[in-house]
């Protein structure tokens, strides 16, 4: 069972530079998950951060409970919230409990998902919990590459890089996994367009005040908490950007540059790529003829850069 996570982890995400060094009486990396120089890898274990004392030190959700629309009084019109719509199903996660926990382990329309979210990185993503025919559950590692969220799989205990959904660190290294398209919107604009929506519980199990915008000082920043591999000033680190990887081809569309009135439109080794915003706020591209949808990753800049630094920058 994961142990219960108290505030003062976000807290010192928000207070201690990129630079500054972290000690803890427990080595995640060798004493829980047991690795070492002989452990298969694709990132160096010297390049993963620690971001706290042990694993699953910030608890997932795993046996989310929902409400409907008209009970969901602890989400304001204006929050942020993650969202998935899947063969008619319809699912909301609000930030403000994402942020005290980053994963839930869920099932939506019969597929099992983990909706993760990583508040330091801004980035959203939904992943198959379904690795090579069995259903597993995934935990929050303690560690962090590139400023991201390492989550790791509760049946092989394999790292995986959540902004790319790749093993990283242990059996299942070079694999990746199934990605699902999940939404990042205002909950106002969501359930408007979705008024059947289901909408994840604050009764999670946990003791926890999710009334307050945990990360709120740390948004407004130019400060990362952990380094990261690479950098680009061309806009402000925390811009906001929705990342797009087509065919090995990658471009980042600046969220202000967005309009439900008119596509914004990329050239993909010449062929006209178009970018939607949608009513509920969902994006997506889309060629000319709209028989090929990808589905973007939203999330801060300099994290879309520090893994993909040949990506094309549209602002």
């Amino acid at each position: 069972m994961a142990k219960s996570f108290p505030l003062i982890v976000v807290c010192l995400f928000l207070t201690v530079p990129a630079s500054a060094q972290r000690t803890f009486s427990t080595d995640i990396l060798s004493e829980t998950f047991g690795f070492d120089k002989s452990t298969k890898k694709s990132v160096a274990l010297e390049d993963l951060k620690q971001g706290c004392e042990y694993r699953d030190c910030i608890p997932s959700i795993d046996n989310p409970k929902f409400v409907a629309i008209e009970d969901a009084n602890h989400v304001a019109d204006d929050d942020l919230v993650l969202a998935i719509s899947l063969s008619g199903y319809k699912r909301a996660y609000p930030v403000r409990i994402l942020d005290q926990h980053e994963i839930v382990n869920d099932i939506v329309a019969g597929i099992p998902l983990a909706i993760t979210w990583c508040p330091l990185c801004g980035s959203a993503v939904a992943v198959h919990r379904e690795i090579d025919g069995v259903m597993t559950e995934f935990g929050v590692s303690g560690v962090l590459y590139n400023s991201d969220l390492v989550f790791y799989d509760r049946k092989t205990e394999t790292l995986w890089d959540q902004i790319e959904a790749k093993g990283i660190v242990g059996p299942l290294t070079g694999q990746t996994l199934q990605m699902k398209s999940v939404t990042m919107t205002r909950w106002g604009r969501w359930k408007a367009a979705h008024p059947d929506t289901l909408v994840l519980s604050d009764d999670t199990g946990f003791p926890y005040d999710y009334s307050k915008d945990a990360y709120a000082r740390y948004r407004s920043s130019e400060q990362l908490m952990f380094p990261v591999s690479r950098n680009d000033d061309s806009v402000r680190p925390k811009t906001v950007v929705f990342g797009f990887d087509v065919m090995g081809n990658k471009v980042a569309i600046a969220e202000s540059r967005l309009s439900e009135h008119e596509p914004v439109e990329w050239n993909n080794n010449g062929e006209k790529m178009l970018v939607d915003l949608a009513e509920d706020g969902s994006v997506w591209m889309s060629n000319s003829i709209g028989d090929e949808v990808y589905s973007p990753v939203r999330l801060f800049w300099f994290a879309w850069y520090a893994f993909h630094p040949e990506t094309e920058l549209i602002q």
